[in-house]
């Protein structure tokens, strides 16, 4: 019976997770935030300590959305799978397998400022129009400015998830689900 209660619950995460992106595909104000939201539902399971299920949350979410939204925003897809999808489950890992913080922390962040600058490499060509990133006196020192400051936007970052994922955890607590 405990299995297919959390079976349910992802399934509900991921249903959720994909409603969500979708919404933010099709609505242009609710785009960053649809990342967010989708990431807090990918943080059901790991609530109730199935690592699998937060794995496969995240998984099924950006391959049903690589379906339903990369036609209107391939950038929210990528987005999602590279920063918002897994880093959930990596930040419960190292919290619940008592790895050391700062290799933790240090790996996190090697991982996101890494997918920030894979990001800009590939999709540069129209994430970046009508940004200061075109400019040629910002697109020579770019990738250091795309290092320093993800690094910096790491930590803020990584202090919201995992204080949202407490309260995820404390919610679900609560209604006992």
């Amino acid at each position: 019976m405990k299995d297919s209660k959390l079976i349910a619950l992802s399934a509900v995460a991921t249903a959720l997770s994909v409603a969500i992106m979708v919404l933010g595909a099709f609505v242009d104000i609710f785009e960053y935030s649809a990342l967010f939201c989708a990431s807090l539902c990918t943080m059901l399971p790991l609530a109730k300590k199935s690592v699998k299920g937060g794995v496969l949350t995240g998984l099924a979410t950006a391959v049903l959305c690589a379906i339903f939204t990369v036609a209107i925003k391939p950038a929210m897809v990528v987005f999602y799978a590279l920063f918002f999808g897994l880093h959930p489950t990596v930040n419960y890992i190292i919290r619940e397998k008592k790895f050391n913080r700062i290799i933790g922390a240090i790996l996190k962040a090697v991982w996101f400022v890494g997918a920030l600058l894979l990001v800009y490499t590939f999709f540069s060509s129209f994430l970046t129009e009508g940004t200061i990133l075109e400019r040629e006196d910002v697109k020579k020192y770019v990738y250091l400015i795309l290092t320093v400051g993800g690094a910096l936007l790491f930590i803020l970052y990584d202090l919201l998830m995992t204080r949202f994922q407490k309260f995820v955890d404390m919610t679900v607590a609560r209604l006992n689900l």
